[in-house]
């Protein structure tokens, strides 16, 4: 055998090989479970919220951890769905957003609908609206997690924290 013929030889042997190694690390990554998944053991950052577990006293609460939802009850166009996606670039999970049911049209600026009284989930969300925003205990689920009602005089958002430190229990996130 020539010199070039064992080159070529070689050459195709290492092409073959990386091929081989290439498509198997595919299939491995492909067929992988999704992260966050079933398949993923719980995991809990000491002091760190986890909302299926719910929140202990002391633990803390960040936006990654909480869903909003955010209903109009105004007759801006667009308002509820524009307030959601401002909270979501703040790290908060995506809920639901649309108009808000009869019984809310009188709010004018914002309200936060919470599911016990101090909910510190409800506390973050009120605070991104700003210091003195009304939470009102609402039994009533509007949408999936910590509801909130955006009136015609609503302004915007305000500088907030992004995580706060639970001042009482509450059942999650």
């Amino acid at each position: 055998m020539t010199n070039r013929k064992i080159i070529s030889a070689v050459t195709m042997v290492v092409l073959v090989g990386l091929l081989v190694a290439g498509a198997w690390y595919g299939w491995q990554s492909i067929s992988a479970p999704l992260p966050g998944g079933d398949d993923d053991p719980p995991q809990r950052r000491a002091g760190k919220a986890r909302c299926d577990d719910g929140v202990a006293l002391g633990d803390l609460v960040g936006s990654d951890d909480v869903t909003v939802s955010v209903f109009n009850a105004g007759s801006v166009s667009g308002l509820a769905d524009q307030t959601l996606s401002e909270l979501t670039a703040r790290g908060f999970i995506r809920g639901d957003a649309g108009n808000a049911p009869t019984e809310l049209e009188t709010v004018q600026f914002v309200r936060v609908l919470a599911p016990t009284e101090g909910d510190p989930t409800a506390e973050l969300v009120a605070l991104q609206f700003g210091a003195n925003t009304e939470i009102q205990e609402f039994s009533d689920k509007l949408g999936p997690g910590i509801d909130v009602v955006v009136g015609d005089s609503f302004a915007g958002l305000v500088e907030a924290p992004s995580e706060i430190k639970a001042k009482q229990a509450a059942p999650g996130c």
